[in-house]
């Protein structure tokens, strides 16, 4: 084990030289009278200083006040448990010194002994562990049985266990703060937060990984200001690539920015993406990402986007649902490079037959480009072939002006558990029938491929939010109005599709 530095001071509430009880030289069940004479004597001693001495007193004859205070000292150890508890280990002791000396005590106190230690440097992930398994190891019954007989010899009422529940919450979250505090610069966390968070979640143990996911909770605050400042150099170095793409300095920001941006994020994401659930927050440097390889792809810059994808894989490789969407793109990506290559012949005058190898194969590419630019949010982009020549062109699924000026209909983004305005609900319901339909069309593997990469992008946005119940209400009402304006756009998708085009149109719907 590695010895780290200490500087032998623990931060209020962890010292143990200031705990009420050891500070009067009595334990939790001492009766009035002797808490009384220990008062007088230290007093008389002068063994700290008045206002130290008050703090103590007040703490231990308000029954609110004194839980904590008994929950902090060994209430689980023998007598000899309770002297190894409050021995001080010398500056230098190594991790090994401090987990062989916890493994004598009972969970409350080894919690109570290793946060100690803890909050003192920045802790291995060998000690957040063993904190998060001691504090995973408390009985509450057992606790709640030994305050009551240690009440009731001292004389007082015996708290409840529902305080005692939230007593022991309190001392968790206590302990989780001050751990993380004692990293300087807070990013310093991230390692061995993250080997820890590997280490628990591969136990399998539900209630260990929900103590240790309050750690990362109180992680999770801490870098707040940190974290916008790694997100913001990561939104600069993708406007330096938007601007000046072929300027390999642009390339290394980003590569630099999202290496930061990752490394002080990846215990956060480990754990989410564990948990099934999505932050917000967390998700918009994966947005920013997919929507710089969609300019660059827009702008035929292939090569880069593909270096973007490339250390956006290494950012997000822990985030499974984003690797497996870059990997798509990645697939994508490629084919649209390769149609691009044989786009590009030496003899421009051949003509291309329709059923040429050379057709297919820039077909694939077109499908490619539509199947891309539908990952990255870019559906109002679809793509018409000619033969001998392929070209995009923007269009939205819209139907036939009306007189009036229709509803506005918005894209949302990338994410679960937001808010949406009516605008973006209106996109939900409207795109979810254009897909019904173009569903039922669906017939070969090109087919799917395509249908697939629309829903998966669909269920990335619409698959999880909040809204007002009378936008809702509103807005299915006007999927109900618009239904054959949706069925046309939803053809007019299929349209667009190139082996639908080749074959002449595609078939009428069928009813299911």
């Amino acid at each position: 084990m590695a010895i780290n530095s200490a500087n032998n001071t623990s931060p209020s509430g962890l010292d143990p030289l200031a705990q009420p009880f050891r500070l009067l030289g009595i334990d939790p069940g001492a009766t009035a009278s002797e808490m009384d004479a220990a008062i007088a004597r230290a007093q008389e001693r002068r063994i700290a200083p008045e206002t130290s001495l008050a703090e103590a007193c007040a703490n231990l004859l308000d029954p609110v006040r004194r839980l904590p205070s008994e929950l902090s000292y060994p209430l689980d150890g023998t007598p000899d448990r309770v002297e190894l508890f409050f021995t001080e280990l010398s500056a230098d002791a190594s991790d090994e010194d401090i987990l062989q000396a916890s493994a004598q005590l009972a969970p409350i106190s080894k919690a109570n002994f290793i946060a100690r230690y803890a909050a003192r440097r920045g802790a291995s992930s060998e000690l957040l562990l063993a904190l998060i398994d001691a504090h995973n190891s408390i009985d509450v019954m057992e606790i709640y049985q030994a305050l009551q007989a240690l009440r009731q010899r001292a004389g007082w009422p015996p708290p409840s266990l529902a305080n005692v529940r939230d007593g022991l919450n309190d001392l968790l979250n206590a302990h989780c703060v001050a751990v993380i505090e004692a990293y300087d610069p807070v990013g310093s966390a991230a390692e061995p937060l993250l080997e820890s968070t590997h280490q628990i979640l591969a136990t399998r143990d539900r209630p260990l990984i929900q103590t240790h996911s309050l750690l990362l909770a109180v992680y999770r605050r801490a870098i707040g200001e940190v974290r916008s400042k790694a997100e913001q150099q990561v939104e600069d170095a993708c406007q330096s690539l938007k601007q000046r793409p072929d300027d390999p300095s642009s390339i290394e920001g980003l590569a630099d920015a999202l290496h930061r941006w990752a490394f002080l994020c990846e215990p956060l994401l480990v754990l989410d993406a564990q948990d099934g659930v999505s932050d917000p927050a967390m998700n918009v440097t994966s947005d920013r990402i997919f929507g710089l390889l969609g300019d660059l792809s827009n702008q035929h810059h292939y090569l880069r986007a593909q270096q973007v994808l490339d250390h956006a894989l290494d950012a997000f490789g822990s985030i499974p649902d984003t690797a497996a969407r870059l990997a798509e793109v990645g697939e994508i990506l490629r084919d649209m490079q390769r149609a691009a290559s044989k786009a590009i012949e030496p003899d421009r005058d051949l003509t291309v037959p329709e059923g040429s190898s050379r057709f297919r194969h820039v077909k694939k590419g077109m499908l490619a480009a539509a199947a891309l630019l539908a990952m990255l949010g870019l559906l109002g982009a679809y793509w018409t072939f000619d033969f001998g020549a392929a070209s995009s062109v923007a269009s939205t699924p819209n139907p036939p002006q009306p007189k009036t000026e229709p509803e506005p209909e918005l894209l949302p983004p990338v994410g679960n558990g937001q808010r949406f305005s009516r605008e973006y609900v209106r996109y939900c319901h409207f795109q979810g029938e254009r897909l019904r339909v173009v569903k039922q069309q669906v017939r070969g593997p090109e087919d799917i491929r395509a249908f697939n990469t629309l829903a998966n992008d669909y269920n990335s946005r619409c698959s999880d939010f909040f809204y007002q119940d009378e936008d809702l209400r509103l807005v299915k009402e006007e999927v109900i109005a618009k239904r054959k304006l949706l069925e046309a756009d939803a053809e007019r998708i299929l349209s667009t599709w190139p082996w639908h085009k080749s074959a002449g149109g595609a078939p009428a719907a069928s009813s299911r």
